[in-house]
């Protein structure tokens, strides 16, 4: 009798060895394949980065309608595992000879934040500028990049909600071979506006960000067809 518990006392034993090499093998593969997983693998769209500059201190030079300019630089550029963030600031220029606004009211902050499918542009300075679009935060760019994508998002304008539609109206390349997105964003029900509808055209380049922007702004007596590009040194060929 003894002898037939101490057999089964050695096959319980056995067993137990058994299930628990099995265990420490299964954690063993288990371990092994999360460390053959990618470590940090970015997960932002390539195709959307690469319309935006990527060197820091990068300047840009607009210039437009009635003796506009202002310029603006890439400060910093801070890559994260799912987005880029771009920081970029300048400034106005007075051609007032000191009468117009301050050196302060004339400062420009913008920051896009390029995520796995869209562009998100947000205006940092504390109160919008004159030249700046209405809409303070929108998204830029979406995925796919054809012509005919369109999104719409709600938007606040001067603590309203309204729905944004943007559309990408054109695609084409310069002579350098970069590629050009044209986009229309419309937001209707705004008062003052023609028809009560707010326009602008935005345009971006490979490598270079935004490179022209249009809008209405709002006068007195009528509203003022608004426009800047910015100022790229011809290539020698």
């Amino acid at each position: 009798m003894n002898l037939f518990f101490k057999k089964i006392s050695t096959l319980i034993l056995m067993l137990s060895l058994s299930l628990g090499f099995t265990a420490c093998d299964n954690q063993g593969e288990v371990k092994a394949k999360s460390d053959n997983k990618p470590k940090n693998e970015e997960t932002y769209s390539k195709e959307l980065r690469k319309y935006f500059p990527s060197v820091e201190g990068m300047v840009l030079k607009y210039s437009g309608t009635a003796e506009y300019s202002h310029n603006l630089t890439l400060n910093k550029i801070i890559n994260k595992q799912d987005s880029v963030i771009l920081d970029l600031k300048g400034e106005i220029h007075d051609v007032s000879d000191g009468e117009g606004p301050s050196k302060e009211d004339l400062i420009m902050e913008t920051q896009y934040i390029i995520n796995k499918d869209s562009v998100k542009e947000m205006q940092k300075n504390v109160k919008r500028r004159y030249s700046q679009s209405i809409v303070r935060e929108q998204t830029v760019l979406k995925l796919p990049i054809k012509e005919g994508s369109v999104w719409n998002e709600s938007v606040k304008i001067d603590n309203k909600q309204y729905t944004a539609t943007t559309k990408i109206v054109e695609i084409s390349k310069d002579n350098q071979n970069k590629n050009i997105i044209k986009t229309e964003m419309v937001v209707k029900g705004i008062e003052h506006y023609p028809e009560k509808t707010y326009k602008e055209i935005k345009i971006f380049k490979e490598d270079k960000g935004l490179t022209e922007f249009q809008n209405l702004i709002l006068q007195k007596k009528e509203p003022l067809e608004f426009r800047y590009k910015l100022f790229e040194e011809e290539n020698k060929q």
